[in-house]
Protein backbone atom coordinates (compact mmCIF):
# COMPACT_ATOMS: atom_id res chain seq x y z
CA UNK A 1 0.00 0.00 0.00
CA UNK A 2 2.86 2.60 0.63
CA UNK A 3 4.59 1.51 -2.72
CA UNK A 4 0.91 1.97 -4.31
CA UNK A 5 0.75 6.03 -2.57
CA UNK A 6 4.42 6.81 -3.16
CA UNK A 7 3.78 6.37 -6.99
CA UNK A 8 -0.05 8.11 -6.86
CA UNK A 9 2.07 11.00 -5.39
CA UNK A 10 4.60 11.16 -8.05
CA UNK A 11 2.41 11.36 -10.47
CA UNK A 12 -0.50 13.60 -9.01
CA UNK A 13 1.74 16.22 -7.90
CA UNK A 14 2.77 16.79 -11.12
CA UNK A 15 -0.53 17.54 -12.35
CA UNK A 16 -2.45 21.02 -12.32
CA UNK A 17 -4.21 21.14 -9.19
CA UNK A 18 -7.31 21.18 -10.35
CA UNK A 19 -7.04 17.82 -11.52
CA UNK A 20 -5.54 16.18 -8.72
CA UNK A 21 -8.41 14.99 -7.32
CA UNK A 22 -10.25 12.88 -9.50
CA UNK A 23 -6.82 11.72 -10.95
CA UNK A 24 -5.59 9.93 -8.02
CA UNK A 25 -9.22 8.08 -7.57
CA UNK A 26 -9.12 7.31 -11.10
CA UNK A 27 -5.15 6.07 -10.98
CA UNK A 28 -5.80 3.86 -7.52
CA UNK A 29 -8.80 2.23 -9.08
CA UNK A 30 -6.95 1.17 -11.86
CA UNK A 31 -3.89 0.04 -9.88
CA UNK A 32 -6.21 -1.60 -7.93
CA UNK A 33 -8.34 -3.04 -10.76
CA UNK A 34 -4.71 -4.37 -12.57
CA UNK A 35 -3.58 -5.83 -9.47
CA UNK A 36 -6.32 -7.86 -8.86
CA UNK A 37 -6.30 -9.17 -12.55
CA UNK A 38 -2.76 -9.94 -12.14
CA UNK A 39 -3.53 -12.05 -8.87
CA UNK A 40 -5.83 -13.95 -10.86
CA UNK A 41 -3.93 -14.80 -13.41
CA UNK A 42 -1.98 -16.69 -11.11
CA UNK A 43 1.07 -14.29 -9.77
CA UNK A 44 1.71 -14.06 -5.86
CA UNK A 45 0.07 -10.98 -4.18
CA UNK A 46 3.16 -9.96 -3.16
CA UNK A 47 4.63 -8.86 -6.47
CA UNK A 48 2.05 -8.17 -8.04
CA UNK A 49 1.86 -4.42 -7.16
CA UNK A 50 5.27 -4.43 -8.73
CA UNK A 51 4.11 -5.58 -11.78
CA UNK A 52 1.24 -3.05 -12.11
CA UNK A 53 3.42 -0.22 -11.85
CA UNK A 54 6.06 -1.30 -14.09
CA UNK A 55 3.53 -1.59 -16.66
CA UNK A 56 2.13 2.06 -15.61
CA UNK A 57 5.26 3.23 -16.27
CA UNK A 58 7.26 6.83 -15.10
CA UNK A 59 5.08 8.79 -12.70
CA UNK A 60 6.36 11.56 -14.90
CA UNK A 61 5.52 10.11 -18.38
CA UNK A 62 2.13 8.77 -16.80
CA UNK A 63 1.54 12.42 -15.43
CA UNK A 64 2.38 14.00 -19.35
CA UNK A 65 -0.36 11.44 -21.18
CA UNK A 66 -2.74 12.66 -18.48
CA UNK A 67 -2.35 16.18 -19.42
CA UNK A 68 -2.38 14.99 -23.20
CA UNK A 69 1.20 15.89 -23.68
CA UNK A 70 3.59 14.30 -26.08
CA UNK A 71 6.60 15.67 -27.03
CA UNK A 72 8.27 19.55 -25.70
CA UNK A 73 11.44 21.36 -26.03
CA UNK A 74 11.26 20.77 -22.17
CA UNK A 75 11.15 17.13 -21.27
CA UNK A 76 7.55 15.56 -19.92
CA UNK A 77 8.86 15.93 -15.88
CA UNK A 78 9.40 19.60 -16.04
CA UNK A 79 7.22 20.55 -19.05
CA UNK A 80 4.38 21.45 -16.52
CA UNK A 81 6.46 23.64 -14.53
CA UNK A 82 8.28 25.14 -17.07
CA UNK A 83 4.69 27.00 -18.74
CA UNK A 84 3.59 27.87 -15.25
CA UNK A 85 7.11 29.51 -14.54
CA UNK A 86 7.27 30.87 -17.81
CA UNK A 87 3.84 32.64 -17.45
CA UNK A 88 4.74 34.25 -13.80
CA UNK A 89 7.87 35.60 -15.49
CA UNK A 90 6.31 37.20 -18.57
CA UNK A 91 3.74 38.62 -16.49
CA UNK A 92 5.44 39.83 -13.48
CA UNK A 93 8.03 41.28 -16.16
CA UNK A 94 5.85 42.95 -18.55
CA UNK A 95 4.19 44.49 -15.86
CA UNK A 96 6.78 46.13 -14.24
CA UNK A 97 8.08 47.20 -17.02
CA UNK A 98 4.61 49.27 -18.19
CA UNK A 99 4.50 50.14 -14.19
CA UNK A 100 8.33 51.45 -14.62
CA UNK A 101 7.74 53.13 -17.73
CA UNK A 102 4.16 54.38 -16.76
CA UNK A 103 5.82 56.67 -14.16
CA UNK A 104 8.37 57.53 -16.27
CA UNK A 105 5.59 59.04 -18.92
CA UNK A 106 4.38 60.31 -15.82
CA UNK A 107 7.20 61.63 -14.94
CA UNK A 108 9.14 63.27 -18.11
CA UNK A 109 6.33 62.67 -20.21
CA UNK A 110 5.84 66.23 -21.25
CA UNK A 111 9.13 66.09 -23.03
CA UNK A 112 9.05 63.92 -25.66
CA UNK A 113 5.81 61.32 -25.80
CA UNK A 114 6.00 59.51 -28.85
CA UNK A 115 9.82 58.66 -28.02
CA UNK A 116 8.81 57.61 -24.34
CA UNK A 117 5.91 55.45 -26.00
CA UNK A 118 8.59 53.86 -28.49
CA UNK A 119 10.88 53.39 -25.43
CA UNK A 120 8.25 51.24 -23.99
CA UNK A 121 7.39 49.08 -26.61
CA UNK A 122 10.80 48.05 -27.37
CA UNK A 123 11.73 47.88 -23.35
CA UNK A 124 8.63 45.29 -22.91
CA UNK A 125 9.82 43.42 -26.42
CA UNK A 126 13.03 42.78 -25.40
CA UNK A 127 12.38 42.55 -21.82
CA UNK A 128 9.70 40.03 -22.27
CA UNK A 129 12.24 38.00 -25.05
CA UNK A 130 14.94 38.24 -22.43
CA UNK A 131 13.24 36.55 -19.58
CA UNK A 132 11.12 33.24 -22.05
CA UNK A 133 15.10 32.76 -22.90
CA UNK A 134 16.65 32.74 -19.71
CA UNK A 135 13.62 30.63 -18.45
CA UNK A 136 14.13 28.02 -20.92
CA UNK A 137 17.79 28.22 -20.61
CA UNK A 138 17.35 27.67 -16.85
CA UNK A 139 14.95 24.66 -17.06
CA UNK A 140 17.02 23.15 -20.07
CA UNK A 141 19.98 23.00 -17.32
CA UNK A 142 18.02 21.66 -14.69
CA UNK A 143 16.53 18.94 -17.53
CA UNK A 144 20.03 17.97 -18.32
CA UNK A 145 21.99 17.84 -15.02
CA UNK A 146 18.65 16.90 -12.70
CA UNK A 147 19.37 13.55 -10.61
CA UNK A 148 15.71 12.71 -10.93
CA UNK A 149 16.43 13.76 -15.51
CA UNK A 150 13.61 11.46 -16.98
CA UNK A 151 15.22 9.30 -20.13
CA UNK A 152 11.97 7.90 -22.44
CA UNK A 153 14.70 5.54 -23.88
CA UNK A 154 15.12 3.87 -20.62
CA UNK A 155 11.70 4.25 -19.59
CA UNK A 156 11.39 0.09 -18.96
CA UNK A 157 14.12 0.39 -16.22
CA UNK A 158 12.35 2.05 -13.87
CA UNK A 159 11.07 0.30 -10.53
CA UNK A 160 8.38 1.23 -8.53
CA UNK A 161 11.24 0.95 -5.44
CA UNK A 162 13.09 3.69 -6.69
CA UNK A 163 10.31 6.26 -5.81
CA UNK A 164 11.18 9.01 -3.27
CA UNK A 165 9.41 8.63 0.14
CA UNK A 166 6.28 11.02 0.64
CA UNK A 167 7.95 13.98 2.09
CA UNK A 168 6.77 15.24 5.88
CA UNK A 169 4.82 18.56 5.49
CA UNK A 170 7.13 20.29 7.50
CA UNK A 171 9.59 19.56 4.63
CA UNK A 172 7.37 20.65 1.83
CA UNK A 173 7.13 23.81 -0.41
CA UNK A 174 4.28 25.15 -1.05
CA UNK A 175 4.00 26.02 -5.31
CA UNK A 176 2.41 29.91 -3.41
CA UNK A 177 6.30 30.58 -1.69
CA UNK A 178 8.13 30.43 -4.72
CA UNK A 179 5.05 31.59 -7.25
CA UNK A 180 5.05 34.90 -4.42
CA UNK A 181 9.07 35.00 -4.45
CA UNK A 182 9.63 34.89 -8.11
CA UNK A 183 7.15 37.73 -8.71
CA UNK A 184 8.55 39.73 -6.16
CA UNK A 185 12.22 39.12 -7.47
CA UNK A 186 11.44 39.53 -11.44
CA UNK A 187 9.32 43.37 -10.68
CA UNK A 188 12.50 44.45 -8.35
CA UNK A 189 14.64 43.21 -11.51
CA UNK A 190 12.78 45.68 -13.68
CA UNK A 191 12.45 48.51 -11.54
CA UNK A 192 16.13 48.20 -10.56
CA UNK A 193 17.01 49.49 -13.57
CA UNK A 194 15.04 52.48 -13.27
CA UNK A 195 15.90 53.54 -9.71
CA UNK A 196 17.88 56.93 -10.51
CA UNK A 197 14.50 57.86 -12.39
CA UNK A 198 12.28 57.14 -9.49
CA UNK A 199 13.45 57.26 -6.21
CA UNK A 200 13.89 60.65 -5.19
CA UNK A 201 12.95 64.08 -3.75
CA UNK A 202 10.85 65.74 -6.59
CA UNK A 203 11.16 69.18 -5.80
CA UNK A 204 9.12 72.12 -7.25
CA UNK A 205 11.61 75.62 -7.06
CA UNK A 206 11.12 78.77 -8.65
CA UNK A 207 10.65 76.93 -12.29
CA UNK A 208 9.85 73.41 -13.77
CA UNK A 209 9.73 70.62 -11.31
CA UNK A 210 13.35 68.31 -10.39
CA UNK A 211 14.25 65.19 -9.35
CA UNK A 212 16.45 64.82 -6.82
CA UNK A 213 18.13 61.33 -6.60
CA UNK A 214 18.80 59.57 -3.44
CA UNK A 215 21.79 57.72 -4.87
CA UNK A 216 24.67 59.15 -7.15
CA UNK A 217 23.49 57.78 -10.63
CA UNK A 218 26.86 57.34 -11.69
CA UNK A 219 28.16 54.88 -9.06
CA UNK A 220 24.37 53.27 -8.80
CA UNK A 221 24.92 52.39 -12.41
CA UNK A 222 28.21 50.32 -12.06
CA UNK A 223 26.74 48.37 -8.89
CA UNK A 224 23.49 47.73 -11.34
CA UNK A 225 25.22 44.39 -13.73
CA UNK A 226 25.78 42.93 -9.68
CA UNK A 227 22.42 43.39 -8.14
CA UNK A 228 20.79 42.44 -11.41
CA UNK A 229 23.05 39.38 -11.24
CA UNK A 230 22.40 38.29 -7.35
CA UNK A 231 18.36 38.80 -7.72
CA UNK A 232 19.02 36.32 -11.06
CA UNK A 233 20.47 33.69 -8.55
CA UNK A 234 17.69 34.72 -6.48
CA UNK A 235 15.25 33.90 -9.11
CA UNK A 236 17.19 30.46 -10.58
CA UNK A 237 16.73 29.53 -6.11
CA UNK A 238 13.12 29.90 -6.37
CA UNK A 239 12.47 28.36 -9.39
CA UNK A 240 14.92 25.08 -7.87
CA UNK A 241 12.46 25.00 -4.64
CA UNK A 242 9.23 25.26 -7.13
CA UNK A 243 10.86 22.19 -9.02
CA UNK A 244 11.84 20.35 -6.36
CA UNK A 245 9.31 20.77 -4.38
CA UNK A 246 10.46 20.15 -0.88
CA UNK A 247 13.28 21.42 1.25
CA UNK A 248 16.03 18.32 0.96
CA UNK A 249 19.87 19.22 2.24
CA UNK A 250 21.44 20.21 -1.27
CA UNK A 251 18.81 22.47 -1.64
CA UNK A 252 18.75 24.26 1.92
CA UNK A 253 22.35 24.33 1.32
CA UNK A 254 22.85 25.93 -1.66
CA UNK A 255 19.96 28.53 -0.90
CA UNK A 256 21.96 29.49 1.55
CA UNK A 257 25.01 29.65 -0.44
CA UNK A 258 23.12 31.70 -3.43
CA UNK A 259 22.36 34.36 -0.85
CA UNK A 260 26.30 34.70 0.02
CA UNK A 261 26.84 36.87 -3.09
CA UNK A 262 23.88 39.50 -2.09
CA UNK A 263 25.31 39.75 1.03
CA UNK A 264 28.74 40.43 -0.22
CA UNK A 265 27.09 43.02 -2.65
CA UNK A 266 24.93 44.82 0.15
CA UNK A 267 28.31 45.33 2.37
CA UNK A 268 30.61 46.69 -0.36
CA UNK A 269 27.98 48.97 -2.43
CA UNK A 270 26.44 50.36 0.76
CA UNK A 271 30.02 51.19 2.06
CA UNK A 272 30.88 53.09 -1.08
CA UNK A 273 30.71 56.72 0.03
CA UNK A 274 29.91 58.31 -3.43
CA UNK A 275 26.52 55.96 -3.48
CA UNK A 276 24.19 58.36 -1.77
CA UNK A 277 23.31 61.09 -3.05
CA UNK A 278 24.03 64.43 -0.20
CA UNK A 279 21.95 66.91 -1.57
CA UNK A 280 19.03 64.58 -1.21
CA UNK A 281 19.15 64.33 2.63
CA UNK A 282 19.93 68.14 2.74
CA UNK A 283 17.21 69.01 0.87
CA UNK A 284 14.79 66.45 2.55
CA UNK A 285 16.23 67.96 5.69
CA UNK A 286 15.21 71.21 4.60
CA UNK A 287 12.00 70.88 3.70
CA UNK A 288 11.57 69.53 7.28
CA UNK A 289 13.06 72.94 8.64
CA UNK A 290 15.73 70.64 10.46
CA UNK A 291 18.32 72.70 11.79
CA UNK A 292 21.32 71.74 10.68
CA UNK A 293 20.17 69.88 7.33
CA UNK A 294 23.62 70.34 5.79
CA UNK A 295 25.03 68.16 8.70
CA UNK A 296 22.05 65.86 8.85
CA UNK A 297 22.94 65.54 5.14
CA UNK A 298 26.49 64.25 5.26
CA UNK A 299 25.61 61.89 8.75
CA UNK A 300 22.49 60.67 7.41
CA UNK A 301 23.64 58.37 4.71
CA UNK A 302 26.44 56.99 6.78
CA UNK A 303 23.82 55.69 9.23
CA UNK A 304 21.61 54.74 6.30
CA UNK A 305 24.19 52.06 5.23
CA UNK A 306 25.17 51.02 8.28
CA UNK A 307 21.05 50.11 9.02
CA UNK A 308 20.99 48.46 5.57
CA UNK A 309 23.77 46.15 6.08
CA UNK A 310 23.07 45.34 9.52
CA UNK A 311 19.64 43.85 8.35
CA UNK A 312 21.56 42.03 5.75
CA UNK A 313 23.69 40.30 8.03
CA UNK A 314 21.04 40.05 10.22
CA UNK A 315 18.74 38.00 8.09
CA UNK A 316 21.75 36.08 6.77
CA UNK A 317 22.94 34.91 10.07
CA UNK A 318 19.35 33.75 10.73
CA UNK A 319 19.15 31.73 8.02
CA UNK A 320 22.64 30.04 8.35
CA UNK A 321 21.40 28.91 12.06
CA UNK A 322 18.19 27.51 10.90
CA UNK A 323 20.12 25.74 7.98
CA UNK A 324 22.29 24.38 10.41
CA UNK A 325 19.49 23.28 12.58
CA UNK A 326 17.84 21.53 9.96
CA UNK A 327 20.93 19.98 9.29
CA UNK A 328 22.22 18.43 12.19
CA UNK A 329 17.98 17.32 12.53
CA UNK A 330 18.42 15.58 9.65
CA UNK A 331 21.38 14.09 10.40
CA UNK A 332 20.37 12.70 13.78
CA UNK A 333 17.48 10.82 11.98
CA UNK A 334 19.88 9.35 9.12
Amino acid sequence: MELIDRYVYAVVKRLPAAQRGDIEKELRSLIEDMTAETVAAGQPEKTAVDTVLRKLGHPALLAAQYRGVEQHLIGPGLYYLYVLVLKIVLLATGGGLLIAMLVSFIVNGGQDPLQTILETIGSLFSGLIGAFGWVTLIFAAIERYSPEKIDVAKEEAFDPKDLPEIPEKKDRIHPSDPIASMVFILIAMVLASFVPRFVGLYWTGMTDGQLIPLFQETVYRTFLPFILVTLGLALVKEIAKLVTGRWTIWLTVGALLIDIPGLILTIVMFNHPGLFNPEFFTQAFALTKSSDPLLLGLTMPLFLSRVVIGLAAFGFIVDSIKTLVMLIKKAVTV
